[in-house]
């Protein structure tokens, strides 16, 4: 039974499971948000609005257990909801039922940056997210509670619409793991060993396209891997400059934005 859990996480999944976690009568004192998120589906915003109190640094949180508040008292859960930084000792231990992470993406495969734009230049059939214990300071190491998978096509998916995909079936698994606490149900787990893990640079570098190597079907690939402004798509560089690419799909894309305003 969970009576009391403190979250940190930041997009609209993040809102939804502290509107949930509210509807349901659990006591969230606080909650840790995106600073440089401001849209009303955001955590902040929806924390503000159901009046609890937030922070936009977790740093935050260790001094209040250096300090013993009594805030931090009778803890059940902590959750890490898509939170871009790393839970450290203290605070992955002050939950009496844990800590959990929920990762958009399919553990063990992918940890980490290694997720969306990976799936689709692997050419996957199949994703999805993924909820694990947080036991240690390593990202995504966790053992796995479970993991919800869907159907993608290799042929078509960009990294837009996974990542929709993704955020819808990361609340449906949000609310299947919460469900289970507060049924007071034994909560079993696999290991979570091995997998993809990449850094903010070997991202970086998997965007790049090479038009003497990479053939048209590996271009198309990164254009749908990687588009996902403002920030740089597949790209190609020029005279130490680099320029996004796109390709019609993509220009159509845009156009159904564009006529939409």
């Amino acid at each position: 039974m969970i009576k009391k859990v403190i979250l940190l996480g930041r997009k609209k999944g993040a809102a939804q499971a502290l509107k949930w976690l509210v509807d349901n009568k659990i006591n969230v004192p606080f909650v840790v948000a995106d600073q440089n998120e401001n849209k009303p589906e955001c955590l902040g915003v929806t924390a503000k609005k159901l009046a609890i109190p937030t922070y936009f640094d977790d740093q935050v949180i260790y001094k209040m257990i250096e300090n013993r508040d009594k805030s931090l008292e009778n803890i059940d859960l902590i959750i890490s909801y898509l939170h871009p930084r790393k839970i450290k000792e203290p605070l992955f231990k002050l939950g009496g039922l844990g800590c959990i992470n929920f990762h958009p993406a399919p553990l063990p495969e992918y940890k980490s940056r290694a997720g969306y734009n990976t799936a689709i230049l692997d050419q996957k059939d199949n994703f999805g997210v993924s909820a694990h214990f947080i036991n240690s300071e390593k990202f995504d190491s966790g053992p796995i509670i479970q993991v919800l998978r869907f159907p993608i096509d290799p042929l078509t998916e960009t990294v837009l619409a996974l990542e929709k995909k993704s955020g819808e079936k990361l609340f449906e698994l949000f609310i299947e793991i919460m469900k289970l606490f507060m049924e007071g149900r034994l909560i079993e787990t696999k290991e979570n060993h091995g997998g993809l893990y990449l850094t903010a640079k070997d991202l970086e570098n998997l965007k790049i396209v090479n038009p003497d190597k990479d053939s048209a079907e590996d271009i198309d690939r990164k254009i749908r891997a990687f588009f996902f402004p403002p920030h740089h798509g597949a790209k190609i560089i020029l005279a130490g400059k680099e320029y996004t690419l796109l390709n019609k799909e993509m220009l159509e894309y845009l156009a159904t934005l564009i006529n939409k305003t």
